[in-house]
């Protein structure tokens, strides 16, 4: 508080806005484009939004699929805080982020969301788009939950309605990532890579080997 009353009245409100929606927010604590957009973790964020937006491609990258080679490596940290961080770019690209983790979705713990319909909704029972994507209060990004969790997601990803569905998405959004199981322990990941413009690996260092990241 000492620092608040050293500001004048104007960055007086601005900084009493962060702190609250600091205590307020149900978003887990390492989602920290968001809490601390100004932070040196954030700008690496936006160095790797940087990195995707300068590669030379002849096919816009548009649709991402982020993954990694196996459980806990930060995968679904790191889907929330790119697309976050592109959502916070001066160009106000479009941006939906899709937990297509049709196993053990955690992106709406994550966030804090109660959600109970989502991707698999949309591909199993023909719910509109509009019906199964929230807006979380974040300027330009919007998200797409899992859903109910289906006895066979590799089937439904790989399905003709998902490559539909992806074809929709790209109409609407500038980036739509798509949040994937670990590539190793089963082929979810490989299935949306195909029919998604690029793939970013989550390699947790010191930890993930590297015999297990080339295979």
């Amino acid at each position: 508080l000492s620092h608040i009353e050293k500001l004048d009245g104007k960055s007086e409100i601005k900084y009493e806005f962060i702190a609250k929606k600091t205590i307020d927010s149900k978003f887990d604590p390492r989602i920290i484009t968001f809490y601390d957009p100004k932070s040196p973790i954030s700008e690496q964020y936006r160095s790797l939004r940087t990195n995707i937006q300068a590669i030379n491609s002849k096919t816009p990258l548009k649709a991402l699929t982020v993954t990694s080679s196996s459980h806990s490596e930060g995968k679904t940290i790191t889907s929330i805080n790119l697309a976050i961080s592109i959502a916070q770019d001066l160009n106000k690209k479009k941006v939906l982020l899709v937990d297509a983790d049709l196993r053990r979705a955690s992106m709406s713990k994550y966030l804090g969301l109660d959600a109970h319909s989502g991707l698999a909704d949309l591909i199993l029972d023909g719910m509109n788009v509009e019906d199964a994507i929230l807006n979380i209060g974040i300027d330009n990004l919007t998200i797409m939950p899992a859903g109910k969790i289906p006895h066979n997601p590799a089937e439904i990803l790989g399905s003709p309605k998902m490559a539909n569905l992806i074809s929709l998405l790209k109409s609407k959004y500038d980036y739509i990532i798509f949040d994937t199981p670990p590539i190793i322990p089963v082929t979810d990941a490989g299935v949306i890579g195909s029919q998604t413009d690029g793939v970013i690996m989550v390699i947790m260092a010191g930890k993930t080997q590297k015999g297990v990241v080339k295979n």
